[in-house]
């Protein structure tokens, strides 16, 4: 299942190389959010920090939305797709499917995976900063950062409003 997951993960990143519009954009990294969280959901056998990341990133992205609406034109979105594009696509799936049949993470998950799950909360979140996943886990909190930094600039009362009403 997980491994399903993410072959559609690395499929939903090409179609987000081939996007152009703003707002199919945004519906990708939806998309893309809420696969994460099913497989965070996945490794760490504990639903309330996949579903406090979907609702972070869903907030962000509606604040992102209501940006990006208010600056783009409505302007529908044609999907070209060249014969480049779907030969690095085809071999980057292929690539990810071959990787994912040789790679066996029983050595990097057996940590998590012994926890009992009958163990206190401290335990359960322990699982999150764990060998396998706390490279993700800092890179989410690095992300949140940078998106956080960047709404505030965006939205500073002293240089007026994003766009003038007409």
């Amino acid at each position: 299942m997980a491994q399903l997951l993410l072959m559609f993960s690395v499929m939903l990143s090409m179609t987000f190389l081939m996007g152009k519009s703003p707002l199919f954009l945004s519906l990708i990294i939806i998309v893309q959010t809420i696969t994460i969280a099913i497989i965070v959901n996945i490794l760490t056998l504990s639903s309330w920090f996949s579903f406090m990341l979907l609702m972070i990133y869903l907030s962000g992205m509606m604040i992102v939305f209501i940006y990006v609406s208010s600056m783009a034109s409505n302007e529908f979105f044609p999907l070209k797709y060249s014969k480049l594009m779907a030969f690095v696509i085809l071999s980057i799936i292929l690539l990810t499917s071959i990787f994912m049949s040789n790679y066996h993470p029983k050595s990097d998950y057996i940590n998590i995976l012994n926890l009992d799950l009958t163990q206190t909360t401290i335990f359960k979140t322990a699982k999150m900063f764990a060998k396998p996943l706390f490279m993700m886990t800092i890179l989410l909190i690095i992300y949140l950062l940078l998106a956080m930094i960047m709404v505030v600039k965006n939205s500073s009362f002293s240089s007026g409003p994003m766009r003038s009403a007409k």
